[in-house]
């Protein structure tokens, strides 16, 4: 008598929240509410950075000094420099400004477009507050810019610390590669993805510099409240998300 044998083939069954992340658009990979402890570092960091150049600034200690012998150097740099270097750096400010202003546009319209609520607010709290920290920060400090005899591009009048295109570029690429990496496939991308942001944030800074709009110490200070206000936004909308999302699964 032959027996048979049924053979059930059994197919993997790969991770809902795992597919749900990749096919479902532009959506934080939850790194930092998954980790909190980093959003805490870049807080401690970011702020002590801002904290040790805000006190420099106002006793005028050496950072003073320091400041204006490197933005006299770098402006005679700028003035013997061709047309084309002047017009790449003058395209920095346009860069940290203009188009920050319309990639956060663009994010906030996808954002409400697929219902990504946390990604929305993260992308309105951190633009939206950069602003208001920025006018707050640099009124009370109320430094003066660099002022030559002759200018690479123009004099801008307004307080210069902190570099408000500094804090908006850490916050805006910063995100950008947060959200933008992870779903990289290759290594290699990845890595070419983070080095991407960070060049573009610390072009940002220099060239602000390289024209004469900024001392080193405002850049840096932008750069350390870039990183300490995106530590706590967003990793405070995904702590809040994450907690939302366990409440919702109960």
């Amino acid at each position: 008598m032959l027996q048979t044998t049924d053979t059930v083939t059994v197919l993997p069954i790969k991770s809902n929240r795992l597919d749900k992340n990749h096919l479902n658009g532009l959506r934080s990979p939850g790194l930092l509410g998954k980790w909190p402890l980093i959003g805490l570092m870049m807080i401690l960091l970011g702020g002590s950075l801002f904290g040790v150049l805000a006190v420099g600034v106002q006793t005028h200690g050496s950072l003073i000094q320091t400041d204006a012998q490197i933005v006299n150097s770098l402006h005679d740099v700028a003035l013997q420099s061709a047309p084309f270097i002047q017009g790449v750096m003058i395209f920095g400010f346009y860069l940290g400004e203009h188009a920050i202003v319309a990639i956060g546009a663009v994010l906030v319209v996808y954002f409400l477009y697929k219902r990504f609520w946390p990604e929305l607010a993260m992308v309105l709290i951190a633009w939206g507050g950069e602003g208001a920290i920025w006018v707050v920060l640099s009124q009370y400090f109320s430094r003066p810019r660099p002022i030559f005899d002759i200018s690479v591009w123009r004099q801008m009048s307004s307080p210069g610390f902190p570099s408000g295109h500094s804090f908006s570029a850490v916050l805006c690429f910063g995100l950008l590669a947060y959200l933008l990496v992870p779903k990289m496939s290759s290594p290699f991308w990845k890595a070419v993805g983070i080095v991407a942001a960070v060049l573009i944030i610390l072009f940002i800074g220099f060239s602000r510099i390289f024209i004469g709009d900024h001392y080193l110490t405002d850049v840096l200070a932008g750069y350390g409240l870039g990183i300490a206000w995106a530590g706590l936004v967003y990793t405070s909308i995904e702590l809040i998300s994450r907690r939302n999302m366990a409440r919702e699964e109960a």
